[in-house]
C-alpha cells in the first residue's frame, strides 16, 4: 500500500457526510490527485524529448501555480476553520461563567469556596461533579480558593465535560483525526509540487514562488477573516449592569444587606452539602 492508498485507507467514509467536514473531504480528495496527477504530468511532458530541464520546470511550475498551489491553499484554510470550529466549541462546552451581576450568587460562591478548602480533594471532587452551586464556585477564582490545584481543576473540568457531551467530544475528537489527515496530504502535496517543479534544495526560492501563486487566495483568505470579525465594542461595566438598585443605599445599609446574604447562602451551602450526603431532613 503506498502513501495515497494509506491516506485514502484511513479516511472514514461517516466522515464524507458531516457537514462541518464536506469542504474538508473535498479539498483532502484534492490533494491526493495532484500527488498522482503531476509527477504524470511531469512525466507526460518530458516523452518528446524537445524540452530541457529549465523548460519542464517552466511548464509544471506554470500548471502547479493556475491550478494546484491555489486549491492546497484553500484545503489548508478549510482545515484552519475546521480546527477553529473545535475551539470554539469546546469552549462552548466549558464549565458556564457566573453571572457577575448576581451579588448573592457572588456570596454564596465565596461561602462556598470557604467550605471547599476544608475539605479533603476527594470531597471536593464528588461535591463539584455533583452539584452546579458547587461548580460554579469552583471555577470563579484561581483554584486554591477551592482547594485545588489548576491541574486537578482542569483535569476535573476534562471529566465533567466528558461526562456532560460525551457524543460531542467523540465527534470533535473524529473531526480532529480528519484535519490531521488531510493536513497530512495538503504536506505530501507541496512537497511533490516542490519536486516536480525543480525546487529541490531551494527553500528560500520555493517560498517565494509558492506566496506569489498563492497570492489571490490569501486575499480571499483575508476578506474572509474581516467578515468573521465581531462588530461592536464590548460594553463597559456599569454600576447599574448589577440589576440591583443599591446606588442610593448607605454604607450601613449595604453592609447590613451583605451580611443577610452571606448568612443565607452558608447556611444554603450547608443544606445542598446535606442533600448531597443523603443527611437532609
Amino acid at each position: 500500500m503506498n502513501r495515497i492508498d494509506n491516506l485514502k485507507a484511513r479516511w472514514r467514509p461517516e466522515w464524507s457526510e458531516r457537514s462541518d467536514l464536506k469542504r474538508l473531504h473535498g479539498a483532502f480528495h484534492k490533494a491526493l490527485h495532484f500527488i498522482e496527477s503531476l509527477p504524470a504530468h511531469r512525466a507526460e511532458l518530458s516523452k518528446p524529448g524537445t524540452l530541457s530541464q529549465k523548460g519542464l520546470n517552466d511548464s509544471v511550475r506554470a500548471i502547479a501555480a493556475e491550478k494546484i498551489v491555489p486549491e492546497l491553499r484553500r484545503g489548508a484554510w478549510e482545515a484552519e476553520k475546521a480546527a477553529n470550529s473545535i475551539k470554539s466549541e469546546m469552549s462552548r462546552l466549558a464549565v458556564p461563567k457566573p453571572d457577575k451581576t448576581d451579588m448573592a450568587g457572588a456570596v454564596l460562591r465565596s461561602e462556598i469556596r470557604t467550605m471547599l478548602r476544608s475539605m479533603d480533594h476527594g470531597k471536593i471532587v464528588n461535591l463539584v461533579m455533583n452539584d452546579p452551586a458547587f461548580q460554579a464556585a469552583a471555577f470563579e477564582g484561581p483554584a486554591a480558593l477551592s482547594g485545588l490545584t489548576e491541574e486537578l481543576r482542569a483535569d476535573l473540568e476534562k471529566r465533567m465535560v466528558e461526562q456532560n457531551h460525551g457524543a460531542t467530544i467523540e465527534a470533535m475528537d473524529d473531526a480532529k483525526e480528519a484535519i490531521a489527515l488531510a493536513q497530512a496530504a495538503f504536506e505530501i502535496a507541496i512537497s511533490t509540487v516542490k519536486d516536480e517543479a525543480g525546487f529541490a534544495g531551494q527553500e528560500p526560492v520555493f517560498d517565494k514562488w509558492m506566496a506569489t501563486a498563492s497570492a489571490e487566495v490569501e486575499r480571499e483568505i483575508s476578506a474572509e477573516r474581516a467578515r468573521q470579525q465581531p462588530s461592536g465594542a464590548a460594553q463597559n461595566f456599569r454600576l447599574t449592569d448589577i440589576g440591583s438598585d443599591i446606588s442610593g443605599k448607605s454604607v450601613l445599609e449595604l453592609e447590613a444587606l451583605a451580611a443577610n446574604v452571606s448568612d443565607f447562602a452558608s447556611n444554603l451551602a450547608q443544606v445542598r452539602i446535606a442533600r448531597l450526603n443523603g443527611t437532609a431532613a
